[in-house]
């Protein structure tokens, strides 16, 4: 792992990249879809979204993720995040950090797995929400399409997520049905509601 390989597994097969864009990117919308995860604060969530994306000024990484919210009241809606990301010592490993709701939190990213075709990545991350004292750990398997993989890789992927210590009866498999009535509903997801401003301006 370099951490130039790093990044390119990073951006996955998000559009418009430039000379990042790593082999096999499908030039998507998104860089990868949520597939399943094994946090249930988190990984619950229907419809994820995760692009990233190379800073306008430096080496930085910007990550958006854009996923959906079934409310108390019955209600459909889109919800975004906008973090930044700086590549660690150790290539495969990152920084995250985000302003939410006034908490500022900070995560730590790891790459463990990806196919050499780019039709999954696994990644580790362990947060802390500094103010108010929480903190939680979490993985995800990401597909181009949110969809699980073919059959034939899942061992090879359940066994990396057991050296995390995460068992495959611990993840939420995401629902990412686009034609379903809560999506539907829920209209267009605004992907490039960050971007369309991160990419001038830093």
């Amino acid at each position: 792992m370099t951490t130039k390989l790093a990044r390119s597994i990073m951006f996955g097969h998000l559009k418009d990249i430039g000379e990042e864009t790593p082999e096999g990117s499908t030039q998507l919308p998104v860089s990868w879809k949520v597939a399943c995860g094994a946090n249930v604060a988190y990984d619950q969530f229907p419809s994820q979204n995760q692009l990233f994306y190379p800073s306008a000024k430096g080496s930085g990484i910007w990550y958006d993720p854009v996923f959906r919210v079934e409310t108390i009241d019955g209600r459909n809606v889109w919800c975004k995040r906008h973090y930044r990301v700086r590549s660690e010592e150790v290539p495969g490993t990152f920084r995250f950090s985000v302003l939410d709701n006034g908490v500022t939190s900070d995560e730590f990213w790891t790459i463990l797995g990806c196919a050499d075709d780019l039709s999954w990545v696994v990644f580790h991350y362990a947060g802390a929400a500094s103010a108010v004292g929480q903190r939680y750990l979490g993985g995800l398997l990401c597909t181009p399409n949110g969809e699980l993989p073919r059959s034939s890789e899942l061992e090879k992927i359940w066994q990396i997520f057991r050296s995390a210590e995460i068992e495959p009866w611990e993840l939420f498999k995401v629902d990412n049905d686009d034609n379903s009535p809560s999506a539907l509903a829920a209209g267009p997801p605004p992907l490039d509601f960050y971007r369309k401003t991160a990419s001038i301006i830093g």
